[in-house]
């Protein structure tokens, strides 16, 4: 009987034992190829020329039209292939528009790798963005995604405790469901944000 006793609670410690996730050097190598990238970039001296090189950056190390698709939601399938690829089109220049003049405003940080783990298909990279200045870190998790191909992408970043793909798939369904599910108001919508060059609103 004592001998049961001892091997039901060693049995139940062991369950309570926390399970030590699963680090990928490979995931935070990415996520540390992309910083250096975006500080290259922020050297650059137009404005322009930023643009020009973050687009650049986005298609060669985010899956875009996989983002694009995902913040539709179930609208997506309710698309023609012309109208899903007028959006793709737009949601990219809008993307990069928003994200360069974002990044543009800061200055003399960098990016430091605290730790990874793996989830199913993706993998969250957590960092924190650090400032020369003293200013208080800004805290980034990274979720990426393993392709087909093997490569790895961006999918999705939470800023300040926000998914950024998220809110914006919650924009653009507001959007929707406020004007009678009636797409063209969406595009047009980016398309004014796009020419003021700043993010979308769900008016």
């Amino acid at each position: 009987m004592f001998n049961r006793i001892i091997i039901l609670c060693s049995v139940f410690f062991l369950s309570l034992t926390p399970v030590v996730a699963e680090k990928s050097p490979e995931a935070e190598a990415f996520v540390m190829d992309v910083s250096n990238q975006v500080i290259e970039i922020l050297n650059l001296t137009t404005a322009q020329e930023k643009e020009d090189e973050f687009r650049v950056l986005l298609n060669n190390k985010a899956n875009l039209k996989r983002i694009a698709a995902f913040t539709l939601g179930k609208y997506r399938r309710q698309l023609s292939p012309t109208e899903l690829q007028e959006f793709q089109s737009l949601f990219e220049t809008m993307i990069t528009k928003v994200y360069a003049n974002r990044l543009g405003s800061y200055e003399d940080q960098k990016i430091v790798v605290l730790g990874s783990e793996k989830k199913k298909k993706d993998y969250l990279v957590e960092t924190e963005l650090r400032f020369n200045d003293g200013s208080d870190p800004i805290a980034i998790v990274w979720r990426l995604r393993q392709e087909k191909d093997g490569r790895i992408t961006l999918f999705d970043l939470r800023v300040l405790g926000i998914w950024m793909a998220l809110e914006q798939r919650e924009t653009f369904l507001s959007i929707l469901k406020n004007n009678n599910e009636d797409f063209n108001v969406l595009l047009d919508n980016l398309r004014q944000q796009i020419s003021a060059g700043s993010t979308v609103t769900s008016d």
